[in-house]
């Protein structure tokens, strides 16, 4: 079941997006590297395998991880230091989201909660996960990036390339920004005046 988003929250991650590439000198049609973002932010990232540490922090991380196996990353919370464990094993456009959606979280502001109840299962806020869902979204293909990708290429081939994401993620954006629709309309009406002009 899709979480509706808060009004208006769309077109404020957008707004965050840019001012965000705006802040490390990337331009909306360029690639954004997570990496590059966390350490903007000061937070330090690290693979799973490079976990180290007996405290009960590391002892968390391993649980989720292991009840979880297509676990991508998460961040870790001490008062208001983060870090961000992420799973070298995915593909590397679903990396790439995994490391933006936590980043979205922090930039979001969302207050860190515990990843586990006392019985070990996970816990889940679905309002806070789509809205950080949205931004990671927003962050690594702009709408205004996705539409000049589509108005240079006229396709949507080699878009996940360009941007360091999944075909799947790309494609999305492409649609759900609008950005195919208003593109597509724009050369409707750029057919009709051709064809009006030749008349």
């Amino acid at each position: 079941m899709a979480i509706a988003l808060r009004r208006g929250f769309k077109a404020e991650a957008e707004r965050i997006s840019l001012e965000v590439r705006a802040e490390l000198g990337v331009d909306p049609s360029d690639r954004l590297d997570g990496r590059d973002l966390a350490a903007h932010l000061d937070i330090p990232i690290v693979r799973v395998r490079d976990l180290e540490g007996d405290g009960a922090a590391a002892d968390s991380i391993r649980q989720i991880i292991q009840a979880e196996a297509g676990f991508s990353a998460l961040t870790v919370c001490a008062g208001n230091a983060r870090l961000i464990v992420y799973n070298q094993r995915q593909p590397p456009g679903r990396r790439a989201n995994s490391l933006a959606h936590e980043l979205a979280h922090v930039i979001l502001e969302h207050p860190p909660t515990p990843a586990l109840d006392g019985d070990g299962r996970r816990l889940w806020d679905a309002e806070r996960e789509a809205e950080a869902d949205w931004l990671a979204g927003a962050l690594l293909v702009p709408r205004e990036g996705a539409l000049a990708w589509l108005r240079r290429e006229r396709s949507l081939d080699g878009g996940e390339r360009h941007f360091g994401v999944s075909r799947a993620l790309f494609v999305w954006r492409v649609h759900q920004t609008g950005a195919a629709r208003q593109l597509a309309s724009r050369n409707i009406v750029l057919a009709r005046l051709r064809r009006g002009a030749a008349s």
